[in-house]
């Protein structure tokens, strides 16, 4: 009997999804797609390449002289990439390998929109100055549970190939120099 009862709630669920509106909707005129009035659903937006997390930069080709007047919430492309903090002197690949116990916490990877060190980073909250080689923006930096903030300057010299970063904040204020990591 109980079988009998789970059969008959199925069979009248298959019913009732596959048979049409009784107000009109969902009917089709004859299979045609062009005259069908089936009502049909948003397509799914799908994101482009550069996209959340993937440390990808802007599509090729896209030139940040076109941003609109609002400051771009994203590190300017000269700033993006791998650095690695020195005294002065060019750096090696073996010095920009950040799993390396030497070189642990010295190694800094820029993507569009945070940074990150070993286990520690951030990400941007609010800009308030930026140019091609130059931002200046607050970050998350929570960590382990504990929200932070930090207010930093990321400020690159092409020639040099140089990266300052200054912080702002009244406890940690300091400004630690790197050099880009040979690709």
């Amino acid at each position: 009997m109980r079988i009998l009862a789970v059969l008959s709630v199925a069979a009248l669920s298959v019913t009732a999804c596959s048979a049409p509106d009784a107000g009109g909707e969902g009917t089709t005129t004859g299979g045609d797609p062009a005259t069908d009035t089936a009502p049909t659903s948003t397509p799914m937006p799908v994101e482009p390449d550069g996209g959340i997390g993937d440390g990808a930069g802007p599509p090729m080709g896209a030139d940040e002289d076109e941003e609109p007047s609002a400051l771009a919430q994203s590190f300017p492309t000269a700033i993006r990439g791998t650095w690695r903090a020195t005294g002065g002197a060019a750096v090696t690949r073996a010095q920009c390998d950040g799993y390396l116990p030497d070189n642990m916490g010295k190694v800094l990877t820029i993507r569009e929109d945070s940074y990150s060190y070993f286990e520690q980073g951030g990400r941007l909250i609010s800009v308030s100055q930026r140019e091609p080689g130059l931002i200046r923006a607050v970050f998350d930096t929570t960590y382990a549970d504990t929200p932070t903030r930090d207010e930093l300057e990321f400020r690159v010299d092409p020639v040099e190939k140089a990266l300052t970063v200054r912080n702002f904040d009244t406890g940690e204020r300091a400004t630690t120099m790197y050099r880009r990591c040979p690709r």
